[in-house]
């Protein structure tokens, strides 16, 4: 019968043995992002770059007990809304389920613009309110 549990390999950022051991979510089917606790929790990193400055965004999760993958934002380096981060944090009370980040729309609708028939349909989605 199957645990669950993913066989040892190591994580896709850094290259460190995944630990089924002492950290068991890293290898858990249910848990599993391919990343150690580390660099799943570390600060943003750039995922791509495109010809025209736009950039994919990696961001940790904002609420890692609720979804622990890793939170993708379409970015421009100039973009006076967000500057530079690809989203902004919406602020809202603790009761409400506490500040969470959403897309730069600004950025979004850019990079649709940009892109329209190349198959970037997940950062385009989230921007068609111009």
């Amino acid at each position: 019968m199957w645990d669950g549990m993913l066989p040892s390999h190591n994580c896709r950022k850094c290259g460190k043995p995944l630990d089924s051991k002492n950290r068991p979510a890293e290898l858990y089917l249910g848990t599993y992002t391919g990343l150690c606790y580390d660099c799943q929790n570390s600060g943003s990193w750039i995922a791509q770059e495109f010809s025209d400055g736009a950039r994919v965004l990696c961001y940790p999760p904002h609420c890692p007990s609720w979804r622990r993958d890793r939170e993708h934002y379409i970015s421009y380096p100039d973009c006076p809304e967000c500057k530079g981060k690809g989203m902004k944090i919406i602020s809202r009370a603790n009761s409400l389920g506490g500040d969470y980040p959403h897309y730069c729309k600004t950025c979004s609708n850019r990079f649709c613009e940009a892109h329209p028939n190349e198959g970037y349909k997940i950062f385009c989605n989230c921007g068609g309110d111009k």
